[in-house]
């Protein structure tokens, strides 16, 4: 009884992620050479550390440098008592510390990813503890909605991403190769671009629909967007059984169904919707029905979703169901 006490005691205590030396070995190198800087900003920003103290050191170099000033312990000591912190981050004697106890300052990027990646796990935490308290409360009686919520805080935390660096062409042709021969190899079927179904439209972009591409369809109101989309969904699923997610933020699922279920049957929609329609028609729309039952085309019309909540669901459904195409109608 005492023993359990005590390890919920300790629990309690136990500080976040984080790793102090590694903070002070990033901001010492940027104290002493000139061109760490440039190594380090596309890794970390100021949110990533730990201390007050090392985040308000670290700010200072950066804003220095984004000036085109020198960076070194008599302009960052001079800059931070400009802002009034020059006590409050240890005052020269620390920052002199820092310089003498720096192993190396080749490395800087180690120990920036070292800050970053305790960073992310801290963001984690937040995280789950923000889950757990809405669930203790287990106020909203929507449990959909519940998760939905609990799935965006974690995407918030994936989002948090190192910049890309350069890379070599020789790299991104070797990618390229990889690539290629993926196409006519066993993953043929994942690595091929997704076909709109418009034979020249295709051509343009070089195969189709490729995978992890952004495209974006752009054209005044009333003109067919949502239209073009939902064939795209269309010939997609039906004719390369890919898996296509809808994110409807204007139009409701019934009514996107409506369209498809009039591409697909030939039937005008008008009528559908009427529900003035022949034996022929009503043949046609049985038929159309069957197919695209079978479709893997899931429809979210929630009116109101941010990036981070859309991001939640198509991950969930890439591992629930596999996921080839996402459409966002409208940005």
């Amino acid at each position: 009884m005492n023993r359990g006490g005590t390890e919920g005691l300790v629990a309690a205590e136990r500080l976040p992620p984080h790793d102090l030396e590694a903070e002070k070995a990033v901001v010492a190198s940027l104290l002493v050479e000139p061109e760490a800087i440039y190594r380090v900003v596309t890794i970390v920003s100021p949110e990533d550390f730990f201390r007050d103290e090392h985040r308000w050191i670290y700010e200072a170099c950066r804003d220095l440098w984004q000036r085109g000033e020198a960076v070194n312990q008599v302009t960052v000591a001079h800059e931070l008592a400009r802002r009034g912190l020059l006590e409050q981050a240890g005052g020269t004697a620390y920052l002199s510390q820092l310089v003498a106890e720096l192993p190396t300052p080749l490395v800087a990027e180690h120990y920036a990813r070292i800050v970053q990646r305790d960073s992310v796990y801290r963001r984690l935490l937040q995280a789950a503890q923000e889950i757990a308290q809405e669930a203790y409360r287990a106020e909203d009686p929507d449990i959909a909605r519940v998760l939905a919520r609990a799935e965006a805080r974690i995407a918030a935390v994936r989002q948090v991403q190192e910049v890309r660096d350069f890379v070599h062409l020789s790299e991104v042709l070797e990618g390229w190769q990889k690539t290629q021969a993926a196409l006519t190899g066993p993953v043929a079927a994942e690595a091929r671009a997704i076909t709109t179904g418009y034979m020249d439209l295709d051509t343009l972009l070089l195969g189709g629909l490729r995978r992890s591409e952004l495209i974006v369809v752009a054209a005044r109101t009333g003109l067919g967007k949502t239209s073009l989309l939902l064939n795209f969904a269309r010939n997609a699923a039906l004719r390369q059984r890919a898996v296509v997610a809808i994110f409807s933020l204007e139009m409701a699922a019934e009514q996107l169904a409506q369209r498809l279920l009039a591409m697909e049957s030939g039937v005008d929609s008008a009528r559908i919707g009427s529900g003035v329609i022949s034996d022929r028609d009503e043949r046609l729309i049985a038929r159309a029905l069957t197919r695209l039952s079978e479709a893997a085309v899931y429809i979210d019309d929630s009116p109101v979703l941010t990036v981070a909540e859309m991001r939640a669901k198509a991950r969930r459904l890439q591992v629930e169901r596999g996921l080839d195409m996402v459409m966002v109608d409208y940005l």
